[in-house]
């Protein structure tokens, strides 16, 4: 036993699935399969890129996987079986329970039965939280380098040379191929230009959430004087900008009337970049706060000195810590919207008990 959470050789963990259960090994993960369950053992570790556990209540498979694993989980379904999760630790297996199959995505699907094709990833969840003591031991969290904010002196006075060194610093693990933006379509802003060129090989700094639009797809709106260089991933808005500017107004349409963003496109576009690091960190913290909460978290963290974006609240703003990036959205009745993100799991390891995360993978 592990502070109550019960521990058992591998063997009695195989052989919940039943007798002469059938076995097979992924990438950090075993299977068994018999006639009282499907059981899954995942290795312990950090391994963001694999099957590992992922926050306290969340493990996660990811390819590569066993090619039967597809029929195991529909015929565990069929039956009715349950779904049984295990951390292998050097002390044995300790038992998770009963997981839930919250996120599941398949490769391909049979267009004449319907059948599912080879499973690629899955998020399995179980309802009791791991405490924090025990999540540390079955996904110990390395301290890695983080990149510093020291780019902030340089917004009031070349917001261009602060996004560079934002993103080289925080994409800094990312490989970068020599890869030439896309030439434009039409004559548009330097500060576009540079965001795409210091983007080239990088394809999270355009966006996940929103997104910037190719340079060789700009172009004018009909009847327009304006051209479309961004947008929301649903097309709840889209970002204009007049081309012959050197510095234009950012407007957005959308809603029943055209409206003007605070900052102009040199600044808007580094306000772009640090919100769309939240949406592309792979570790992460969500929470629904009010504003004295927000103001008490955001106490030791340093503002990003620009005025707040209009999308997706009005007011959203932004702060950063190295190695991580804030935003807040007010949504109005629904509260404040508070994003955390980072690429480092252990800078949002001092964070974990801050807040009753809804969300969190710290």
């Amino acid at each position: 036993m592990i502070k109550g959470w019960p521990v058992v050789p591998e063997r009695v963990a195989v052989t919940a699935a039943g007798p002469d259960a059938e076995v097979e090994r992924g990438d950090g993960v075993t299977f068994g399969y018999g006639a009282d369950a499907l059981v899954v053992i995942v290795e312990a570790g950090d391994r963001p890129g694999g099957s590992a556990v992922d926050n306290a209540n969340t493990l996660i498979l990811r390819e590569p996987l066993p090619g039967v694993l597809s029929r195991w989980i529909h015929a565990k379904n069929v039956a009715g079986q349950p779904l049984l999760g295990f951390v292998r630790t050097a002390d044995g297996c300790l038992a998770l329970g009963t997981l839930r199959q919250a996120v599941s995505r398949y490769d391909g699907m049979d267009p004449w039965t319907g059948e599912l094709g080879v499973l690629t990833y899955a998020e399995l969840t179980w309802p009791e939280r791991l405490p924090h003591d025990l999540l540390d031991l079955v996904r110990p969290t390395p301290v890695l380098p983080v990149p510093g904010i020291e780019w902030l002196a340089d917004v009031p006075r070349d917001p261009v040379g602060a996004l560079r060194s934002f993103v080289t610093g925080w994409y800094a693990d990312v490989p970068v191929p020599p890869v030439a933006p896309r030439p434009a379509a039409m004559r548009l802003p330097s500060a576009l230009l540079a965001f795409h060129d210091v983007a080239a090989g990088r394809e999270d700094v355009l966006g996940r959430q929103d997104h910037l639009t190719p340079l060789d797809e700009i172009e004018y709106e009909d009847d327009e004087p304006l051209v479309t260089f961004a947008a929301e991933n649903q097309g709840v808005w889209w970002a204009l900008i007049d081309p012959t500017e050197d510095d234009p107004v950012v407007w957005y349409d959308g809603g029943p009337d055209r409206l003007r963003e605070r900052e102009r496109l040199s600044r808007f576009l580094l306000q772009f970049a640090v919100k769309e690091a939240v949406s592309s960190a792979p570790f992460t913290g969500f929470a629904t706060v009010d504003q004295r909460t927000l103001d008490r978290f955001v106490a030791d963290m340093a503002p990003v000195p620009l005025r707040p974006m209009r999308v997706p609240g009005d007011p959203t703003r932004l702060w950063v810590t190295p190695g991580l990036v804030v935003e807040a959205a007010d949504v109005g009745e629904d509260g404040i919207w508070l994003n955390v993100g980072s690429r480092q799991r252990s800078a949002l390891r001092p964070l974990r008990s801050r807040l009753d995360w809804e969300r969190f993978n710290g």
